[in-house]
This record gives structure tokens, C-alpha cells and sequence, in this order.
């Protein structure tokens, strides 16, 4: 059995001072004890209650723990701690990058010059790393490796590729007044950071830098651009006293017109999401073409050039707009509506299955290492592709009026979500319920209104409950505070771990628009 522990709050007057980061920080870890089951995912808040000089308390449930972080403004002040806060979890759930946003709807960074303070709360080492990132980018153009390690962007005429990296096996070094971590930097072959994308492997340390065209706050593939293969410090084990990018290769995107592709798995919705899809290894970069002639273009990156892997005469469904994701080396993944479909583009090979409901009411969720794709509508139909074969996890329907986004677990074997229920409670509020789906089929659970954070591969879920069943089409949130966290079980034990006192404050997420008021991750 998992243990979940209670700790006590922090005591207020310890701190250390972390330099150029928004924040100072204080751990408190809470004591382990046998209790209530747990998920292995860590999730973060901030309290709303403000200590002196403007200090917040981060909060950490760390697969059954509990720590706290605090968090003092750069420059207190009066309307230091009005100032929102971004929060994004990294992919793999190792830290938080945390820095200050101004009130306004888009929360912008604030001015477009000098550098903008921010931290990386790292929650395996421990510590926080300092950041001066540029001022000028927009929020959202900041990005994390999907395969967790390092946070990057693009700066400078000529362009340059930047990287932090952020696993604690990793040596970082500090400069400037007050110091910051200094990023790793490899040059672009040509043109300024605005025509510079970067996308990366779900399961290597591996991104490729991809020059394209601005469009539409976004970016498409430019033809006859340059594109690179990097390697970015990871290790598996030992440590790196000298952290190094290396290239791995590059070569020119065909001259031919190329495009945008779906959606399927971003580490940021930035202008880069879309650009293309990596193969899980970080072999192989498949961009979408737009004349008809080739469908999808691969650069393998022990190639010297691109080749067409996916060619026009393709079946109709194999438009480079319906390509979701390569979950191998050999194959994509296709979405055509409600059909799934899964292309060896080694042998032309290729197999599918229809699911049943409605295409608004359908999600894709993509698994940790981004070699399975899990097919959810809110209804209850989900299906599971890998390289393998395509599975059938339910194909059970029933209404979900009012249903969140799924979370799904790792693996991509679990998937849970919420819906509000027709059913009331002895003091007429409305009552909520619980969804979840596996191989086992679908389970549903009613009771107080809820709402899903993360499930982990065991099927353990994290949630908060709700005052009611109001939903905000603005935040895309519950419009109040959370009011307690709780763990479902596997087994369907619902225990609650944290009376979430003082309520959490609306943190904003990097991209606009986006707010929560718990961010998490399963591990």
C-alpha cells in the first residue's frame, strides 16, 4: 500500500535567498505514515494567504508527502503580492518553472527589455535554479523538452538556440548581478529566434531546431529551411561536470510548400506546437506536406537529406491534417473523425478502428514516452494505439453532462475524468461523479462534486472536490477555490489528504488564457 502523510504547515521566518529568482525558497517535508492509498504524481498550489513582504507558501504533494516552498517577489513592494503567478509543471513532473505575470488577461511578462526573472523549483534535487530569460518573449515562448531535463528557447539576430538544463545529475554555472543560471547555447544556421521552432522526443534527450514561417502567432515549416538534431545533458547515472549541446545532424527541408500538423502532445502551447512530430527516440522528424505531391516529409537523422515517407497516392485519410503522432520509428497515427487508423510508412501496412460518439466529445492523450496514443470521449469509448496493435479499453457509453478533460496515466492504460449527475444529495446540491476507464472497462463513482487532477499507472487518482458544479468558460475551471484533495483508489477507496486551508489562488499556466488552480502530474 502507498502511506500518505499529513505535515504541519511551515513556520514562518526561514529563508534563504536564491538570487535572480522570483522566489526564496523553504522546504518542509512531511512524515511518512501508513494511511490512506496515494498517487504517485506530484501536484502544486499556492496559498492565498500572504506572509511578510508580500511571501507565498508553494505547496507540493509529492506521492504521498507534503512540502512547502516559499515564495517572496524579486522587488517587494506594494503591488507585489497582487501579481499573479506562472506555473507550468515539466513534462515528467520534476519541477515548476515559476515566474511573475502582470494582471492583465494575456499576462504578459512585463516590459521588452533587460530580462525577466524567473525560478525552476526543482523537486527531485531539491533546490531552485535562478533564471534571466528575455523579456521580449511572449509567455508561451518558453518551452520544456517533452522528455523532461531542460527548458529551452530561441534568441537574438543571428538565432540562437538556448537550453537550461534542469536534471540535479547536471552542473549549472551563475553569472551576472544578481546572478542567474547561465544557458547552454548552440548558434542557427540563419535568420533571427522568431523563425526558430524546436521540437523534441518523448523518450530521448533529443530536439530538433526547425526554421519556418510565422503565421497566425503560430509557425509552419519553411520550405528550403534548415533543420537540426540536438542533443541535450541528460544522464541516466553518474553526473556531467561539463554539460555540452551536441549536434547529431542537419539538413534542408525539400522545396516544396509544407504545413502545420494537429495537436497531439506540446510541452507549452506555443508557436512551435504543431510544427511537426518526433519519433519517440529522437531518430526521426516528420513535418506535413501541402502540394499534393507528399503527404508527410521524414528526416532520419542519420540521413543526409529528407525523403517522402507518407506519398500523395496515400489513402485520402492520410492527409499530413489528420497525422497525430509516430508512436515508432515505423508507424503514425492518423485521426479521420471518429477513426483511428495506424500507417506503416515502411511498407504502406495499415489498420483502424472506428469509435463511437461525437468528435467534440473526443481527446487524445499521449502516453509519457509518446510510443502509445489513448482515444477518450467523455461519454466512455477509448481506445489505445501502439505500435503493436490498436486496443479496445471500453466501448461503454453513457452521458457525461458537464464533463473535464480527461487525465490520463502515464502508460496511457488509465484515463479519468468527471461529470455532474442528475442525483442530489439530502441537502438538495447537486452531486458530482467520478469516471474512470481502463482495460478493466469503465467505472463510475458518485458523490460530492469533484474534479480530476492526475492518475498514475496503478489507476490511483488525485482530485479536489467542488463547491458545486459551476464551470467557468473563461478559466475553463471550476470558478471557486478547491476545498479539499482526495485520492480514489484503484480499488475505490476515496480518502482526503488535504483540507486545502488557506483556499489556492488562480495561477496562470504559460499559455494565455490558461489558468488552474492545482497544477499536476503523474510521475
Amino acid at each position: 500500500m502507498k502511506s500518505q502523510a499529513t505535515p504541519p504547515r511551515p513556520p514562518a521566518g526561514l529563508r534563504a535567498r536564491a538570487g535572480a529568482a522570483i522566489l526564496t525558497v523553504l522546504t518542509v517535508v512531511g512524515l511518512v505514515a501508513c494511511g490512506p492509498p496515494t498517487v504517485d504524481a506530484r501536484a502544486v498550489w499556492i496559498a492565498s494567504q500572504r506572509g511578510k513582504e508580500g511571501a507565498r507558501t508553494l505547496t507540493i504533494y509529492d506521492a504521498g508527502d507534503l512540502a512547502f516552498r516559499e515564495l517572496l517577489p524579486a522587488e517587494p513592494g506594494p503591488e507585489a503580492d497582487a501579481q499573479p503567478l506562472v506555473v507550468e509543471l515539466d513534462p515528467r513532473g520534476q519541477g515548476a518553472l515559476i515566474r511573475a505575470g502582470d494582471g492583465g488577461w494575456q499576462h504578459e511578462l512585463g516590459d521588452s527589455f533587460g530580462t525577466l526573472r524567473a525560478g525552476f523549483v526543482d523537486l527531485v534535487g531539491a533546490r531552485t535554479l535562478p533564471l534571466a530569460l528575455p523579456a521580449r518573449l511572449a509567455p508561451d515562448a518558453t518551452g520544456f523538452a517533452p522528455a523532461g531535463g531542460a527548458l529551452w528557447w530561441t534568441a537574438g539576430c543571428p538565432a540562437a538556440l538556448q537550453l537550461v538544463p534542469l536534471s540535479p545529475r547536471v552542473a549549472t554555472t551563475s553569472a551576472g548581478d544578481p546572478a542567474a543560471i547561465v544557458p547552454l547555447a548552440w548558434p542557427l544556421p540563419a535568420g533571427c529566434a522568431e523563425v526558430w521552432g524546436v521540437v523534441g522526443a518523448a523518450d530521448a534527450p533529443v530536439l530538433f531546431a526547425v526554421q519556418g514561417v510565422p503565421e497566425d502567432g503560430f509557425l509552419r515549416p519553411g520550405p528550403k529551411g534548415h533543420v537540426l538534431a540536438i542533443r541535450y545533458p541528460r544522464p541516466a547515472e553518474g553526473y556531467d561536470a561539463a554539460p555540452a549541446l551536441t549536434e547529431l545532424g542537419a539538413a534542408r527541408l525539400p522545396d516544396a510548400p509544407l504545413a502545420r500538423l494537429q495537436r497531439a502532445r506540446c510541452a507549452g502551447p506555443g508557436p512551435s506546437c504543431g510544427l511537426g512530430v518526433v519519433d519517440p527516440d529522437g531518430g526521426a522528424l516528420s513535418l506535413g506536406g501541402a502540394d499534393g505531391l507528399c503527404r508527410v516529409w521524414r528526416w532520419a537523422v542519420d540521413e543526409p537529406g529528407v525523403a517522402c515517407a507518407v506519398p500523395g497516392d496515400a489513402p485520402a485519410w492520410a492527409d499530413p491534417s489528420r497525422l497525430v503522432a509516430a508512436v515508432s520509428p515505423r508507424h503514425y497515427v492518423f485521426r479521420d473523425g471518429l477513426a483511428i487508423r495506424r500507417y506503416d510508412h515502411t511498407t504502406g501496412e495499415h489498420d483502424g478502428r472506428p469509435l463511437i460518439g461525437d468528435t467534440g466529445e473526443l481527446f487524445t492523450r499521449v502516453s509519457a514516452d509518446g510510443r502509445a496514443l489513448l482515444f477518450v470521449t467523455v461519454r466512455g469509448a477509448a481506445l489505445r494505439v501502439d505500435a503493436d496493435r490498436l486496443e479496445l479499453l471500453s466501448a461503454e457509453q453513457s452521458p457525461c453532462v458537464g464533463g473535464q478533460p480527461p487525465v490520463a496515466s502515464p502508460n496511457a492504460r488509465f484515463v479519468a475524468w468527471t461529470c455532474a449527475s442528475d442525483t442530489q444529495d439530502v441537502g438538495g446540491v447537486t452531486a458530482g461523479e467520478i469516471v474512470r476507464v481502463s482495460s478493466a472497462g469503465m467505472e463510475r463513482f458518485q458523490g460530492v462534486p469533484m474534479w480530476a487532477l492526475a492518475i498514475d499507472d496503478d489507476g490511483d487518482l488525485l482530485l479536489h472536490s467542488r463547491d458545486d458544479q459551476g464551470f467557468s468558460v473563461e478559466l475553463l475551471l471550476p470558478p471557486s477555490a478547491p476545498r479539499n484533495l482526495y485520492v480514489l483508489s484503484v480499488t475505490g477507496e476515496l480518502a482526503r489528504i488535504d483540507a486545502l486551508e488557506p483556499d489556492p489562488e488562480l495561477m496562470r499556466g504559460t499559455g494565455p488564457g490558461v489558468f488552474r488552480w492545482i497544477a499536476a502530474q503523474a510521475l
